[in-house]
């Protein structure tokens, strides 16, 4: 059975996904963009379909929908996805703001449709494997995660002045941009409920919005985590360290184009370390493709597995913009 599946958003992100989406078998592709030479270039990319236009797109009856425009765009092409009848996967994060998500998850239930967020890192090999054996180091105390890139290098050719992220009414700054590591932690450890944060534009980018973040999390069941957040880092680096009562899981990744990616895990049991995942290049798509790989299989009446729902979504949104208020305010944030 043939799926079609449409892209809205013919940026960097909206062509990888394009491109991923004419790789999988079944799958019959086209893209549309407010700006349609964009759009045909980036059909050049992937075969995709071109249309001039939203409506004409959405009226081609897509059975699932993803959304790669700005940020503050987000939730307007989500709805209209919706009520054409789509199931739909919104870019990270899934809004700008907190206003408006609840309501758009609203109008999915009532339609009979599903709303996804596209935090590709839960398919990578760091937090996955993390993920798979966390029940190995016993009850989880505290984690450290890490994420560092420089950001006017992140897109080459590009003036990051001018991109989303360098402000943040339209979602831009390192906290927001960077919730894939709010977003895991609580895969990890499970539901936030507490927030504090000290967050600031410490250099001298052009952009008016944080380029640093130190977040501190209390989750419900009582583990803790830090996050340190930047744009300043010259050489990229993520990772995270989880240490429970039994032992210990480190994930370090480093560079890009190459990515030097390690997990390890000591056991106290042991008292030895053991090297869970290594690869010393990284594959920077197969994690896009994972993940456009589980929405295809969704759409075709699959359960989903890692795909993080709009509900989780929402609560990482939440949990970001505590954190701002956080260290806009100086004071922690409890998250009902």
């Amino acid at each position: 059975m043939v799926r079609r599946a449409l892209v809205i958003g013919a940026g960097s992100i909206g062509r990888r996904h394009a491109r991923n989406l004419a790789a999988i078998a079944g799958t019959e592709i086209a893209i549309v963009d407010a700006d349609p030479a964009r759009a045909r270039d980036a059909a050049a990319d992937s075969g995709a379909t071109v249309f001039p236009d939203l409506d004409a797109a959405l009226g081609w009856k897509p059975a699932g929908v993803v959304v790669a425009t700005p940020n503050d765009l987000h939730l307007i092409h989500a709805a209209a996805a919706l009520d054409a009848g789509a199931d739909v996967l919104i870019e990270k994060p899934i809004s700008h703001r907190v206003e408006g998500v609840g309501d758009l998850l609203d109008k999915a239930d009532r339609l009979g449709r599903r709303v996804f967020v596209g935090c590709n890192m839960r398919y990578h090999p760091g937090p996955a494997t993390l993920r798979a054996a966390i029940g190995r180091i016993g009850r989880p105390l505290f984690a450290r995660a890490r994420y560092g890139n420089h950001l006017p290098s992140m897109r080459p050719g590009i003036d990051y002045r001018k991109l989303y992220c360098a402000r943040r009414e339209t979602g831009g700054g390192v906290v927001l941009d960077s919730i894939h590591e709010i977003d895991y932690v609580a895969w990890l450890l499970g539901p936030i409920d507490e927030v504090t944060c000290d967050s600031s534009r410490i250099s001298e980018l052009e952009i008016e919005a944080e380029d640093y973040a130190a977040i501190a999390l209390r989750h419900v069941g009582g583990a803790r985590a830090d996050i340190l957040l930047d744009y300043l880092q010259r050489f990229k680096r993520r990772g995270c360290e989880i240490v429970g009562t039994q032992g210990t899981l480190d994930w370090s990744s480093e560079g890009k184009s190459p990515e030097h990616c390690t997990v390890r895990l000591y056991e106290a049991a042991s008292g030895t370390w053991a090297t869970l995942h290594a690869d010393d290049a990284l594959d920077p798509n197969a994690m896009y493709l994972a993940m456009l790989r589980e929405f295809v299989s969704v759409l075709g009446g699959a359960a989903p597995v890692h795909l993080l729902d709009g509900r989780g979504g929402l609560a990482s949104l939440v949990a970001a913009h505590a954190a701002l208020r956080a260290s806009d305010e100086g004071k922690r944030q409890r998250i009902d």
